[in-house]
């Protein structure tokens, strides 16, 4: 029996958000030139500033979703809460359970790759910086969420 793609929409959302970015911006060469004490603190600082709960807030998709895929979305920014723990993302919204093993790459300042793993173990990248306000954009790289995610940190 075929799966349709609207159940695997929102697991892939996760990967959109969070998880999981463009090698534009992967920060390599700053992580890349660091000793491994250097990069272990760079991102045992980024794992403190990444736990916790956040609420997508906006994706800008790289090309237009089908309908159904988009009205997903939207319903999405209501209810979607994705939190770090430090080793796994978890993301619940009604109709929605996702929690996937993940970790931290190339740290440098404000920006680090996420790179998270579904269940099958196959890997997700994501380009992340962190922003003003507590926001948390997120490049994601994956189709069909190829494209910009904004979290916010929840209250």
């Amino acid at each position: 029996m075929r799966r349709s793609r609207a159940p695997r929409a929102p697991r892939l959302l996760l990967v959109a958000a969070a998880a999981v970015l463009a090698a534009e911006g992967t920060g390599c060469g700053a992580g890349a030139s660091q000793g491994p004490e250097t990069t272990a603190a760079a991102i045992a600082s980024i794992d403190a500033r990444l736990r916790g709960s956040f609420r997508l807030v906006r994706f800008d998709p790289e090309v237009p979703l089908e309908p159904m895929l988009a009205s997903m979305l939207e319903f999405q920014y209501a209810h979607l809460v994705i939190r770090f723990d430090g080793r796994r993302i978890l993301a619940d919204s009604p109709g929605l359970h996702v929690d996937r093993a993940y970790e931290i790459r190339d740290p440098a300042w404000d920006r680090f790759k996420l790179v998270s793993y579904d269940e099958a173990g196959v890997a997700y990248e994501a380009i992340c910086q962190f922003s003003g306000d507590g926001e948390l954009v997120v490049h994601a790289q994956t189709p069909p969420w190829k494209g910009v995610a904004t979290l916010r940190r929840a209250p």
